[in-house]
């Protein structure tokens, strides 16, 4: 994530950049901060670079107002907010026309600013799920893994080989224990369907449907056979689902 801040006031600019790498210290985000003194040249670099999430802009400035500024970024970047400084609320109707998140007057309150920052971090960013994780024995002893990152669940010789969205695979260790039994663990996440007698598929990595199987994100495809030819429906019904 970045934050894009622009102020033809070089004091101003720092001042604000200050605050924003206070908050992200405070916070502990993992966030970009990108200033500009020339709203050409924020244009410029998000033309090489992509849009930044937030953007805290001056709305006076020589050249090009911060009005205009936020109606260009607007042509590529409609889902962004927009945090508008003025030394005055005069502005605020112009400021309309780029949905703008809120206006600060200068000279800005730290504490206000903060105030912003955490309504955008409190109500536009979802939550991120939690990681479930799952330990695994190998021969190298018992290790964490992250379910999120396993494509699909292969047993093979009484073990359990997971097939990682890395494209590396884990081996466990053999076990006496019928398939439904060593996968206990993943099954009980309900991520996973059958696709096989030897194959459980991690929905939430899966691109498409193919005719022989699922296809996953990272490119790699597993088999769905005839006894499983239900899984594709069940898998299509958790989508539909998850949009509704």
């Amino acid at each position: 994530m970045r934050i894009a801040i622009c102020d033809d006031e070089s004091d101003q600019l720092a001042l604000i950049g200050e605050y924003v790498s206070q908050y992200i210290e405070s916070e502990k985000l993992d966030i970009e901060i990108v200033k500009f003194t020339n709203p050409s040249e924020l244009l410029e670099y998000e033309k090489e670079n992509g849009g930044s999430k937030i953007y805290i802009l001056d709305i006076v400035m020589s050249g090009m107002s911060g009005v205009e500024l936020g109606q260009s970024i607007r042509k590529y970047n409609k889902r962004s907010i927009i945090i508008y400084l003025t030394t005055t609320k005069e502005y605020s109707l112009d400021a309309f026309s780029v949905n703008a998140f809120s206006y600060l007057v200068k000279p800005v309150d730290r504490e206000r600013l903060f105030g912003e920052l955490d309504k955008f971090f409190t109500y536009c960013i979802p939550p991120k799920e939690e990681e479930i994780m799952i330990s695994v024995k190998t021969a190298e002893g018992t290790m964490p893994v992250a379910v999120s990152g396993i494509n699909a669940v292969e047993y093979i010789d009484h073990r359990l080989v997971l097939h990682m969205n890395s494209g590396s695979n884990i081996e466990c260790l053999s076990s006496r224990d019928s398939f439904d039994r060593q996968a206990e663990e993943i099954i009980a996440c309900e991520l996973f369907i059958k696709s096989a007698d030897c194959y459980l598929v991690n929905m939430k990595n899966v691109l498409s449907v193919t005719a022989r199987g699922f296809k996953m994100k990272n490119g790699a495809e597993f088999p769905v056979t005839r006894k499983y030819a239900d899984a594709k429906i069940k898998f299509m019904n958790v989508k539909i689902k998850d949009r509704s």
